[in-house]
């Protein structure tokens, strides 16, 4: 199965070098590898023009996140499945080959979703693979925990992360990409809430293996950290939770609030969850809209969907 490779990069001229490079000596060869560039002002371009002039390279005039810049690489790419990297992420010798074997292994699976660890303490996990609870709030398989053989069992998991995963690319199409409202933070998520529901399923292979330097590139100010995640938590409820489930797991989603409440009086910042509601209320229609269209082409039973939510390991 070839592969295409896509990078999302914005300002991180730094990280390209390690992460471009360690592609090179992947024992599967990407059929190409795409680097999209959110309008950086740090030379990006002119170091992957200059030291990686085979590299296919999209360059965008202005920052259109995380998902726009995908869904970028996403139009552009020509092979039969997708590899999402960041380029905080230094790729294992194998960890394409491994990918591109375990979709193999699931003809069912619309991803696979490689063992990240973490970059500045190697022998610890970043992740292994992404959950989501009841109440709605994504989490990260792992994270944190030794690398001691516990998350080195092939197993389906709920989502895949963006920051290295394998797609069929019929999948991707299929559910039109990431959704691009989101600009930053549960974008991933909610691409893989989408191709649950389809049915589909997702896969965690762990001898596919990356260090990740987490939020390496993100430098993102603290409002912006609390408004996207409250934004895309509603814009992922609204367009993708089935009513039964959504009734079912009520109290949980009012906890997941108060979460966020909590957090945002520690930060002195109550209006910026106001503003992120006026958001939701701004995008309701559209997200009405795009809800009847998701949940038409539910195929996951309610039970199925239950068990995802209430799995933690």
């Amino acid at each position: 199965m070839a592969a295409s490779v896509i990078i999302p990069n914005l300002n991180g001229a730094h990280f390209l070098e390690p992460c471009l490079t360690a592609l090179a000596g992947q024992t599967l060869a990407p059929a190409e590898v795409i680097v999209v560039d959110n309008g950086s002002s740090d030379g990006s371009v002119e170091l992957v023009r200059k030291r990686f002039p085979e590299i296919r390279l999209l360059a965008l005039s202005e920052n259109r996140g995380f998902a726009g810049a995908m869904n970028a690489g996403i139009a552009d790419a020509t092979a039969e499945s997708i590899a999402f990297l960041n380029n905080d992420a230094v790729a294992e010798p194998v960890w394409l080959e491994e990918l591109v074997a375990c979709l193999g292994r699931h003809p069912d699976a619309a991803a696979a979703t490689s063992k990240l660890l973490l970059a500045d303490e190697p022998s610890r996990l970043d992740g292994a693979g992404d959950g989501l609870t009841r109440s709605f709030l994504p989490y990260v398989r792992g994270h944190g925990e030794l690398d001691d053989g516990r998350f080195d069992q092939e197993v389906e998991v709920f989502g895949a992360s963006g920051a290295a995963a394998l797609w069929r690319a019929t999948v991707l199409r299929q559910i039109d990409g990431f959704d691009e409202r989101f600009f930053a933070y549960y974008e991933d998520v909610d691409l893989s809430f989408r191709a649950r529901l389809r049915g589909h399923e997702i896969w965690y292979a762990p001898r596919s293996v990356v260090r990740h330097a987490r939020g390496g590139t993100a430098g993102q100010h603290v409002d912006f950290a609390l408004f996207h995640p409250v934004k895309n938590r509603w814009f992922m409820i609204v367009k993708d939770a089935p009513v039964r489930t959504l009734l079912r797991s009520a109290p949980a989603v009012a906890a997941g609030e108060a979460f966020f409440w909590a957090r945002a009086a520690r930060r002195r910042a109550p209006g910026t969850l106001l503003r992120a509601y006026r958001e939701v209320v701004r995008h309701w229609r559209g997200l009405r809209r795009d809800r009847r269209a998701v949940q038409s082409t539910r195929r996951i039973t309610p039970a199925r969907l239950d068990e995802l939510l209430g799995r933690r390991r």
